[in-house]
């Protein structure tokens, strides 16, 4: 062993460093112990003999022109290469014998050839790769099974590998953003541990949980998603057809992830991927004022800084954000036996983030084992393991970087650090953020394990018999220390923060699998039982008097606070489905599922779900017969019901609180009311598709729907009598329907390759019902039926008297009946009406893609787009805010804007006068703006190495690459992004980064 490490590290084996958490792992160190794995697992040279040649060439079977880059490779061992410029390849040294010889491309389809090889002799083969563009073979996760795609009913999409390796993240679901037509992908957030918001075909509940369910290789998941480099590919369900027999949790669509697998029947290979890069902020279009501009500013204002020019000009975004580095390390050893397949796999993820002293590391592996004890009995074991490791910035960093002023030094004369609290601090939150970074410090750790065994039987040859049991195990615990020398640990002397949290899940899923065919007809049946059970428990306490620099919690600290909490559900569940197809032809589906959950209350536990779907493949009819150029034309139709119990767990309980002591005794109140009728929001779903294929070039698919969920899980307000102010009810409903079109073509197959992915979704969303017909108020959004769910109800901007420099609102006139008869202007904030004056959903979202490959170098490009909604700039209230906060910085105007000087001027902005100008800063529609933006979400250079010189360094292949995140944004948004989240308001966000990575990948 040590003399084939030897060979590769003639230095020896680098290890770990031992500053792993604050430094970083040594990405070399694991680059080093799993070439040290590959050079026992993957044998040397055989020794010189009488041995064969293998040479041929592969083109493309729609032009006959030469493909390069094609993988080509001697099955069951680790012997193959690349093709050339020209196609061809040669393979030398092959021992006399039998083989199957398989070529592999991506946009392709795998072909093999079955070949013998004779000593001293060369064997030509030659392959003719037909595109996989719209593949009807292509098996897909459906419900508790799996179909290809020409056997579908139903309306899903999936996205590749291929697909999913271009941008850089840490999280699986921000690598769908804008890959699937019809899902909404969004963040808030910069930060590298922020979690991204996503929604299938719009939001449709109020008061309960919109987010889609997620199962991981046919089991629904328990909360802990595989790493990005362990996902083979994920499907999106959208309709009942796809969704139903998930029924209890499909309501807001289900993403399904397939998890990479060994081959049988393979030898031992060895794939490591290493990247790393750099990020910096991305500021957009915002930027505040240096200090010249705000002398100017306040100059204008006549304020009491006026004429003072102070000089000092400090770049507090400067000191605030960094060129911070992403480091990327990806191993993975999998094979096979005639009877076994095993897949094996360890990641590093180290991120800073652009916010000083904010970072993320996160540790993760993958086991998965599948092995036919006998012929009838397969095992199949999937175990999955993280731990994450957080620090975050914890001195209100982000939002002084912005607020404090130029004027202020963050140093003393003699160089030291001011606190902010010194008498000539001007800025108004007297705060100096690097002084408290020297003692505070908040950090949060996430220990996350997933294990599942499946066994299948075949009780007979069309009868299965399938059990799968998972368990998943979380913890978090977070401590957060405020150090007494700093003003957010002054008031208690001093305070240490600690808290932990655990959640179980335990699952059982089994089912019987009929399978059947007579003839051209072809039948399908399952029928299966599920039971899951939550658990879930906290504790956390805050303790003040902590002596400087101690972090624990003892006998020396005085308590502050003490809190904790458990509870628990169980689901319970019974499923059932009936496939049948005609002739490949046509095809009909029907599924059932009944679920039971102990959120609802004592009268409604259970509710019933359904699906009925066709699909007519037209193209195979007598009619269409002899038009080769016609691959598909499919025409698809679903509807179905499925359910929604994103809800606390004894919401429809009475429920007590023994928290406020009464007189030094313990005492209980109640805080809620109970709804024993309580039951399943349920949305019902209509979906009409098209799928075509022509000229093995084009693929099409086109998808009308409808989702109107009803019952709505929603917090109705109570009379005061009641004691209560609202108790959750089922009532209301709200409607989305859109059209989404999925387009992939091969524009060009010669000797360079340009392939185009293009994916678009339109949603209406309306409120169509809510209790006692009454608004909902939801901060600066009110939900109004006969309304989109994000409706902005503000009081609506008029713009600037032109005379006065006073700020204008729309004021509605009424009859003494209430009806709007006009409209007048007002400079009068409070006579100003409140109404609906735009949505933060977007009309549509979608994404291209295209890629171009000649001679082993891949380019690809990936754009995504977000248009027709409206975002509310909050952060303009203070930094745009005419005067109403002399000691904050102020925002640059864009080019358009300007202020109002004097008597005639048509200006964009009020007069700026110290303290405000008639509450020109308050709420309005001044601050909503156009948030559609277009944004170069990666370009993407990679190159093949030739074969012969990855073979001479005893490789199967190599590729380097140069990969770039968030390039570009096109946007008329004055923030730093238009990208806030899906509730719609931008604050003083934590930036995206534009990232650049470089890596490697080996393949032994």
């Amino acid at each position: 062993m040590m003399d084939r490490v030897s060979q590769i590290f003639p230095n020896g084996v680098p290890l770990w460093g031992h500053e792993s958490l604050q430094g970083g792992v040594q990405c070399a160190g694991l680059l080093g112990i799993f070439l040290m794995i590959a050079a026992v697992l993957v044998p040397g040279r055989a020794a010189a003999q009488e041995t064969g040649r293998i040479e041929g060439q592969v083109t493309s079977a729609a032009d006959s022109q030469p493909l390069p880059g094609v993988n080509v490779v001697i099955q069951g061992t680790n012997r193959g290469t690349a093709t050339g410029a020209d196609g061809t390849f040669a393979i030398e040294g092959v021992e006399p014998g039998e083989y199957t010889l398989a070529a592999s491309f991506v946009g392709y389809r795998d072909q093999s050839r079955d070949i013998e090889v004779a000593g001293g002799e060369t064997t030509e083969v030659n392959f003719a790769l037909q595109s996989s563009v719209g593949d009807l073979d292509e098996m897909i996760v459906v419900g508790y099974t799996e179909k290809s795609r020409r056997e579908l009913t139903s309306s899903m999409e999936t996205v590749g590998e291929a697909e999913l390796e271009d941008v850089t993240a840490n999280d699986a679901t921000s690598l769908l953003q804008g890959k699937s037509a019809g899902l909404y992908v969004t963040t808030g957030s910069g930060d590298p541990g922020a979690e991204p918001s996503i929604r299938v075909r719009g939001t449709g509940s109020i008061s309960a949980g919109a987010d889609p369910l997620y199962v991981v290789d046919g089991t629904i998941s328990g909360g802990v998603l595989p790493d990005p480099s362990n996902i083979e590919s994920v499907t999106v369900l959208k309709d009942a057809a796809a969704t139903a027999l998930y029924g209890s949790r499909a309501a807001n669509g289900v993403v399904v992830i397939n998890t990479k697998q060994g081959t049988r029947g393979g030898e031992t290979t060895v794939d490591i991927q290493v990247s790393s890069g750099v990020s910096e902020k991305t500021t957009g279009n915002f930027d505040v004022m240096n200090a010249s501009q705000l002398n100017d500013l306040h100059d204008q204002m006549e304020s009491t800084y006026a004429d003072d020019d102070f000089t000092q000009n400090t770049d507090w975004q400067d000191l605030a954000f960094r060129t911070a580095t992403t480091n990327n390390v990806e191993a993975s050893v999998s094979g096979g036996t005639e009877s076994t397949s095993f897949y094996i796999a360890g990641s590093y993820y180290r991120e800073e983030g652009t916010l000083i002293e904010d970072n993320l590391n996160r540790f993760g592996g993958r086991l998965n084992i599948s092995h036919n004890i006998t012929e009838d009995l397969i095992v199949d074991t999937r175990i999955n393991g993280r731990y994450t490791f957080e620090d975050d910035n914890p001195a209100g960093t982000l939002y002084e970087a912005y607020t404090n002023l130029p004027w202020d030094s963050p140093y003393a004369s003699d160089g030291s650090l001011r606190t902010g609290r010194e008498d000539s601090w001007i800025g108004r939150d007297q705060s100096n953020f690097l002084y408290p970074l020297q003692y505070n410090y908040s950090q949060g750790e996430e220990y996350d394990f997933n294990g599942t065994v499946t066994l299948e039987y075949s009780v007979l040859p069309s009868v299965t018999l399938e059990t799968t049991n998972q368990a998943t195990l979380q913890r978090d615990d977070g401590l957060q220390y405020r150090d007494a020398r700093t003003q957010a640990g002054s008031v208690n002397d001093g305070e240490v923060y600690d808290y932990f949290s655990n959640s179980s899940t335990l699952l059982t899923s089994n089912q019987f699998t009929f399978d059947r065919s007579f003839g051209n007809h072809n039948t399908e049946a399952i029928l299966g039982f599920e039971y899951e059970y939550n658990h879930y428990d906290g504790f956390n306490a805050e303790g003040g008097g902590i002596f400087p620099g101690l972090s624990i919690l003892d006998v020396s600290s005085e308590p502050v606070s003490i809190g904790g909490s458990a509870t628990k559900s169980i689901f319970v569940s019974g499923f059932s489905q009936a496939n049948y197809d005609y002739n490949k032809t046509y095809f009909a589906s029907v599924s059932f599922r009944r679920d039971g959950s102990s959120r609802f209350g004592s009268n409604n536990r259970y509710g019933n779900f359904y699906s009925v779907a066709g699909s007519w493949m037209v193209s195979n009819e007598a009619f269409l017969s002899g038009q080769d150029w016609l691959e598909e034309f499919k025409l698809r139709a679903s509807y179905g019901t499925t359910g929604n119990a994103q809800i606390g767990n004894f919401v429809s309980r009475e429920v007590y609180s023994f928290q406020s002591p009464y007189d030094g005794a313990t005492g209980s109140r109640p805080v809620r009311l109970g709804n024993p009728n309580l039951t399943w929001e349920v949305a019902k779903k209509t979906n009409v598709g098209i799928d075509f294929n022509a000229f093995d070039r084009v693929d099409l698919s086109i998808d009308v729907y409808q989702r109107v969920n009803e019952d709505l899980l929603q917090d109705v307000p109570q009379s005061g009598v009641t004691g209560f102010t609202s108790r959750i009810e089922n009532v209301g409903s709200v409607r989305n329907r859109g059209l989404e079109v999925a387009l992939s073509t091969t524009n060009l197959e010669r000797a360079v390759r340009w392939t185009t992915d293009f994916n678009i979704g339109f949603n209406d969303n309306e409120v169509l019902e809510l209790a006692g017909g009454e608004p909902v108020l939801a901060g600066n959004q009110r939900i109004i039926e006969g309304k989109d769910l994000r409706t902005w109800y503000l009081r609506k901007w008029a713009g600037v008297d032109p005379e006065t420099g006073r700020p204008l609102w729309e004021k509605e006139v009424t009859d003494s009946e209430g009806n709007v008869t006009g409209v007048e202007l007002t400079s009068n904030y409070n006579e100003a009406t409140l109404q609906a004056v735009g949505s933060a959903t977007p009309d549509f979202t979608g994404g291209l893609r295209n890629t171009v490959e000649y001679k082993g170098f891949t380019l690809s490009a990936f754009v995504n787009f977000v248009y027709g909604n409206e975002v509310y700039h909050s952060a303009r209230e203070l930094f745009d805010s005419d005067g109403a906060y002399l000691t904050y910085n102020y925002m640059e105007l864009d080019e358009d804007w300007s202020r109002w000087q004097e008597p005639g001027d048509d200006a964009t902005h009020p007069k700026p006068t110290p303290g405000g100008n008639n509450n020109s800063n308050s709420p309005s529609s001044r601050y909503l703006e156009d948030g559609s933006y277009l944004r170069l979400k990666n370009v993407r250079l990679s190159y093949n190495v030739p074969s012969a010189w990855a073979n001479s360094l005893n490789l199967q292949s190599a590729r380097i690459y140069v990969s770039g995140d968030n390039l570009l944004t096109f946007t008329d948004f004055s923030g730093m992004d238009p990208e806030v989240g899906l509730s719609g308001t931008a604050g003083t966000k934590y930036p995206i980064s534009r990232k650049v990575m470089v890596g490697v990948g080996l393949n032994f």
